[in-house]
C-alpha cells in the first residue's frame, strides 16, 4: 500500500517541479563536465610540456583531421583568441604560436569526451607497423 502512495504522488508531480528536477540534473551534469575538461586543461599542459614522450606515444595513435569546429577551444571558457566565423568555423588569432596544449589537442581519446561538438579525430587501439618484405 506504501507503494502505490507512493507512486500516485510521484506521477502528481507538477511540470513545474518535473522541470525544476531536470534543470537540477542537467545543472549538475553541466559542473561535472566542467570538473572533467578543468582536469583534462592541466593534465595536457602537464602532458605536453613534461611527459614528452608519452604524449608522442598518444598521438601516434590519433586520425583524421580538425575540422575547425573550435569546440576545443571553448573547454571551461572560450579563448579569447578564438574567431567564429560567418560559415561556422573557427579560426585561431594567434595560430602560429599558440600554445602546445593547443597545437596537440586531441592527445587522448579522453580528450574527445570533453568536447561539446563534433571532434573529427579519432584514436586507434595500436600503431600499424609496416614488416618487411619476404
Amino acid at each position: 500500500m506504501k507503494n502505490t502512495r507512493s507512486a500516485a504522488a510521484t506521477k502528481q508531480r507538477t511540470f513545474e517541479e518535473r522541470l525544476a528536477q531536470r534543470l537540477r540534473s542537467r545543472k549538475i551534469s553541466d559542473a561535472k563536465l566542467r570538473a572533467r575538461q578543468a582536469q583534462g586543461k592541466i593534465r595536457r599542459f602537464v602532458n605536453t610540456n613534461f611527459f614528452k614522450a608519452e604524449t608522442v606515444a598518444s598521438l601516434s595513435l590519433r586520425r583524421g583531421e580538425c575540422n575547425r569546429c573550435g569546440a576545443c577551444c571553448e573547454l571551461v571558457f572560450k579563448c579569447p583568441f578564438l574567431k567564429k566565423n560567418s560559415d561556422g568555423s573557427s579560426t585561431c588569432g594567434i595560430y602560429e604560436n599558440r600554445p602546445n596544449s593547443c597545437r596537440l589537442f586531441p592527445i587522448e581519446p579522453r580528450d574527445i569526451m570533453e568536447v561539446r561538438g563534433t571532434c573529427s579525430y579519432y584514436f586507434i587501439e595500436k600503431p600499424v607497423r609496416l614488416g618487411k618484405a619476404s
